[in-house]
């Protein structure tokens, strides 16, 4: 990622503040420690330190960090860290290691912290909301405010929202010091699983793999109808399954994207629009799937290679949904793709830079078959990604001189198990020397898989330099070097510091949730006017489902609003703990109710007026950002119905015991439902619908929600009708305009 796109993205995510000099190194520097940081807990673990003191230091960083590079406010120009931001980090480090140290006292673990110990912890809930408030921005900050409000006022709320526990000492112990408010299930997954991905994701980008994602999806789709747009679709599909950020893969890959779009006759806003879709709904695709499916881990207890294995399908009909959005736009407009000789060589591609898928299969192999801990997966894949990326350029350009220092890191790697016990033995005596406990005799630790993803790393990046050699194909654009490396390792932090926060924040509602008992009353409102509303349905018209699809609509609202403004972080938190225990208590599997509402909360954050990605791509674009920003909307709504229909049957997400047949089958009807509802959409299948067709249209998607093999016939018959109706309707078109022309 170049300078440009960091400060666009700094820019939408509030911090304006242009650091150089000894400045723009302490920012370098705590950035680089933190993921560095982050990198060693995830490969080795922190011997002598418990979890809750990784989860407190986690966010310290991030408190620290944030007020070093996000000014008070936006617009101001600084290029120096004021000094009353100086003392804010200092302060937050200090809270931070007071609660540290305090954590295991007396007075924390009998329930009764001293008033200072409750001034600290009001100090830390301070911290966090001002740090929220400028990285995520106000909306989550209200809404967190609310809540804690609706904690005091407990007593004064009418009806099922009565509750008396609103206590200021019990708050803030409950917030801040007990693991189910800040430091609750959200901070544990952002520390342990979400900022290593972010890691991978940004040291894989600044080895130039968006350009090569780019370059790849233009092959292959580039000279079809609209195929810059298809190109954009598929590219930040798959950048985003592992950025873990919309916004970053929007500027990274609509850099690129947006203007191929509009020369070949995409007007700007739908440009913007379709990289606004595209770059959002990579937070369906798997491995990452945004931050949510590590959240997704703590709160459903159901294994990481579980989840992706059923968010898989679905995340493929999004984009199939979004393919054909785009198809019917470049058909409507007759809009052509590339020419042929505007493309580059696939073999030569993969030649260049394909070594950087490597890291990718190596850590779906970790996670699907070896079903390795995701910190250890995501830690050997970036052992090999750095390996292959340091090496390759350097084998071609002196291949002896490289196969010394290949030789040497190889030697390193498989001896440094012996070494790091000789070392550790030498620290434990230090120990008795300094009369102190601080070293163990596994201060340093080592695994033999490192070693092995070395070797890997070596060997691939020989075989792509010689075949480069071989086929007379260039070097990757991007020579990896430290410089590279270390701004690999900034980014992830300053990408990793909105969802830190967010997480932090929805700890504090979790927290409010939980000891209010909030949860279990939302649920009882909507199951009772579920039912009213249901009672009022005609008798002929019900279902055994009837009950299930209005809450199935009252949540969608529900995600809807409550996602409004929001990251898709918090969004999922807050509606994983409010929402999803509605459909659970209908029957719904728990893995099933969680992604209905994980696919709404993205579509919030889609929603105009508030919706970063699509102020990225507008920039771009240079189109006005709430148009772009409706048109994201309107490309990602073609996977609007899809919750619904993995709610009503589960096959697609490969939960049931169903046969490869059924699988098959469930796939292909959800497959047409959604090339219907986009049709309908656009309004647009072979030929422009006349309001009839599209009647039709929207019917047979709507027929396919419900998990009947008869409605899916009869679904089938209609739509296949349509089909050939609509194509004898633009043949008659076809002849009339010929005839006029001659």
């Amino acid at each position: 990622m170049d300078e440009k796109q960091q400060k666009m993205i700094n820019e939408l995510e509030g911090s304006d503040r242009e650091l150089s000099g000894i400045w723009a190194i302490a920012v370098i520097s705590v950035a680089v420690f933190m993921s560095l940081f982050h990198l060693y807990v995830a490969g080795f673990g922190l011997p002598g330190l418990g979890s809750k003191t990784f989860l407190i230091f986690h966010l310290t960083l991030a408190l620290v960090l944030i007020f070093m590079i996000f000014p008070i406010k936006n617009r101001l120009g600084q290029t120096r860290i004021p000094i009353y931001d100086i003392i804010l980090s200092a302060f937050a480090l200090y809270v931070g290691m007071f609660i540290i140290q305090r954590q295991d006292a007396s007075s924390i673990m009998s329930g009764e912290p001293t008033g200072y110990e409750i001034f600290i912890g009001l100090a830390l809930i301070v911290l966090v909301l001002e740090a929220t408030r400028r990285v995520v921005g106000y909306p989550l900050v209200i809404i967190a405010l609310v809540f804690v409000a609706y904690f005091f006022l407990g007593e004064f709320m009418p009806g099922q929202f009565y509750h008396s526990r609103g206590d200021f000492e019990r708050f803030i112990y409950e917030i801040t010091y007990r693991n189910n408010g800040i430091f609750g299930t959200p901070i544990y997954a952002s520390a342990q699983f979400v900022f290593i991905f972010i890691l991978f994701g940004a040291l894989l980008e600044s080895t130039g793999a968006g350009k090569m994602f780019i370059d790849l999806a233009l092959r292959a789709f580039g000279r079809y109808k609209g195929g810059p747009a298809k190109a954009s679709v598929v590219a930040s599909g798959m950048m985003g399954s592992i950025s873990g950020s919309s916004t970053a893969n929007a500027v990274t890959t609509g850099t690129f994207t947006i203007p191929l779009m509009k020369k070949v006759g995409f007007k700007p806003h739908v440009s913007g629009g379709v990289e606004v879709a595209a770059s959002s709904s990579g937070q369906f695709l798997p491995p990452i799937m945004g931050a949510a499916a590590f959240i997704m881990v703590e709160l459903t207890s159901i294994p990481y290679y579980e989840i992706i294995q059923s968010a898989i399908i679905p995340a493929i009909l999004c984009y199939v949904g979004i393919l054909f959005m785009v198809h019917f736009e470049a058909s409507k407009n007759g809009i052509k793709g590339m020419d042929k000789s505007e493309l580059a060589s696939g073999r030569k591609l993969l030649m260049q830079q394909g070594y950087l898928l490597i890291p990718i299969f190596v850590l779906l192999y970790f996670l699907v078959v070896e079903r390795v801990s995701v910190n250890n997966s995501a830690f050997y894949s970036i052992t090999i990604l750095l390996v292959i990326a340091l090496f390759a350029h350097r084998f071609k350009e002196s291949m002896a001189r490289a196969l010394v220092f290949a030789a040497i890191l190889l030697g390193i790697a498989f001896v440094f198990k012996d070494i790091a016990e000789l070392l550790n033995i030498g620290l434990y005596k230090l120990n008795d020397l300094f009369g102190t406990s601080f070293f163990s005799s596994e201060t340093i630790r080592w695994k033999d898989p490192i070693a092995y993803m070395v070797l890997l790393g070596i060997i691939v990046a020989l075989v792509f330099a010689l075949g480069q050699k071989k086929l007379k194909v260039d070097a990757a654009p991007v020579r990896y070097g430290m410089r590279e490396m270390l701004s690999g390792f900034e980014v992830a932090a300053r990408n990793s510091l909105s969802i830190i926060v967010a997480c932090a924040t929805a700890g504090i509602l979790i927290g409010v949730i939980t000891t209010s008992g909030l949860s279990t009353k939302f649920t009882r409102i909507v199951v009772g006017f579920s039912s009213d509303l249901a009672s009022m349905v005609p008798a002929f018209m019900t279902t055994d489902n009837t009950e299930l699809y209005f809450a199935l609509v009252l949540t969608v609202f529900a995600c809807l609003l409550l996602g409004l403004g929001l990251p898709t972080t918090a969004t999922y938190v807050v509606l994983a703990a409010i929402v999803a225990p509605v459909l659970t208590d209908y029957g719904v599997p728990v893995l099933v109710a969680h992604l209905f509402v994980l696919y709404y909360g993205v579509l919030a954050d889609d929603t105009p007026p508030i919706n970063l990605p699509a102020y990225a791509t507008a920039g771009i674009a240079k189109a006005g950002p709430v148009r772009t920003g409706v048109q994201g909307f309107k490309y990602d709504s073609a996977a609007l119905l899809l919750p619904f229909v993995f709610t009503m049957n589960n096959t697609i997400l490969l939960i049931t015991d169903a046969s490869w047949h059924d699988v098959v089958l469930a796939i292909v009807t959800a497959t047409i439902g959604m090339v219907a509802f986009a049709s309908f959409i656009q309004n647009w299948l072979l030929t422009k619908y006349h309001w009839i067709e599209r009647i039709i249209a929207v019917v047979v998607a709507l027929m396919f929600i419900q998990d009947n093999g008869l409605t899916d016939l009869f679904a089938v018959i209609l739509f296949a009708f349509l089909i050939g109706f609509q194509y004898f309707k633009s043949k008659n078109q076809q002849n009339v305009e010929t005839a006029q022309a001659s």
